[in-house]
């Protein structure tokens, strides 16, 4: 398990976090087929679209992803900030 960083996640000494990356692959998708709000966690779930051989087109879902509210609106902020011209195309984490 590489030790791939720290991010800090409060004020106190104790609250830094190391990051493990286990390598987990990308996942490509296509759309969200799930984006619900239930009592402060927030639910998403993406799919990529596959075709057979016969032309039908399906979405398979890949990813389900389950967070609090709060960390739901800090992704939708930094994602804004990937629009903002800058040097970087990786928001820091820490």
């Amino acid at each position: 398990m590489p030790s791939v960083g720290k991010i800090r996640i409060g004020s106190g000494p104790e609250d830094v976090v190391v990051i493990i990356d286990n390598g987990s692959p990308p996942l490509l998708v296509d759309l969200f087929t799930e984006l619900a709000d239930e009592e402060g966690i927030v639910r998403l779930s993406f799919a990529a679209l596959t075709q057979d051989g016969e032309g039908q087109k399906k979405a398979d879902v890949v990813a389900r992803l389950r967070m609090r509210k709060e960390l739901a609106w800090e992704l939708c902020r930094a994602i804004k900030e990937l629009d903002k011209p800058r040097d970087r195309h990786r928001r820091p984490l820490t």
